[in-house]
């Protein structure tokens, strides 16, 4: 059953992260010497008016207003982020995937789930990183049900301290890797932005006339997909 929630909008950022390490074993044959890991990270949002749920893997959940979540550089990113890898915001009502709780460690019943782009990194043996954009996948599980957030109350200044307290001590923004992956990451779903509009626009493009229906065009697929600066920019430059 798929729920469209009036006024609220649905994203979040999926990172799946799998890795192959190698380890030595006596007597142990070469094939069996590969060990392929799953792990990964999201960051959950639901917006309802004024007021933001965000959950956070490791970190918990917290309620509170958009400027207050603007006013902070790592959830402000992944909000961003939420919106661009967004495919409808719709959410679904339906019985959760037992892998992403045992690889992603989700906890509680978790029935609503978002479809969305998320981000997929492979890493080698020899630590190469292949970061892509998967363009789908049922991998946001809600611990809550978003309808209700509208009628949630806006966690205490004390609770929102102490939240961003455990923040701080993730593992991307204590190593400092935040800032390099976050590039990445941005970069990524810039050019799988950009692709999209660029197959909406061709299959358009004998439409048209004059520079001022390609501007016209943009404009109308920014108010469809919400794209940022850096798209709308790629985009009339290409076709103007």
């Amino acid at each position: 059953m798929s729920n469209t929630v009036t006024n609220t909008e649905c994203t979040g950022v999926f990172c799946q992260e799998i890795y192959v390490s190698y380890a030595f074993r006596y007597n142990e044959p070469e094939y069996m010497r590969h060990r392929i890991g799953i792990c990964g990270d999201y960051h959950l949002f639901v917006k309802h008016g004024d007021k933001v749920y965000m959950e956070v893997k490791k970190v918990g959940e917290i309620v509170m207003s958009f400027a207050e979540l603007q006013k902070n550089k790592y959830w402000k990113y992944y909000y961003d982020m939420s919106l661009m890898l967004a495919i409808d915001k719709e959410i679904k009502n339906e019985q959760f995937n037992k892998f992403y709780d045992e690889a992603y460690e989700y906890t509680g019943n978790r029935v609503w789930s978002l479809d969305t782009a998320y981000i997929d990194l492979d890493i080698d043996e020899n630590a190469k990183s292949n970061y892509k954009i998967i363009p789908s996948g049922n991998v946001c599980y809600y611990k809550i049900n978003p309808t209700d957030v509208e009628k949630m109350e806006y966690s205490s200044q004390q609770g929102i301290d102490i939240f961003k307290q455990i923040y701080m001590c993730r593992v991307d923004v204590r190593s400092g890797y935040f800032l390099s992956r976050s590039v990445i990451y941005r970069n990524i779903a810039i050019e799988y932005q950009v692709s999209k509009m660029e197959k909406e626009l061709d299959e358009l493009s004998t439409f048209f006339e004059n520079k001022k229906n390609v501007i016209n065009l943009v404009t109308t697929l920014n108010n469809k997909y919400g794209l940022n600066e850096d798209i709308i920019g790629i985009l009339i430059n290409k076709y103007l």
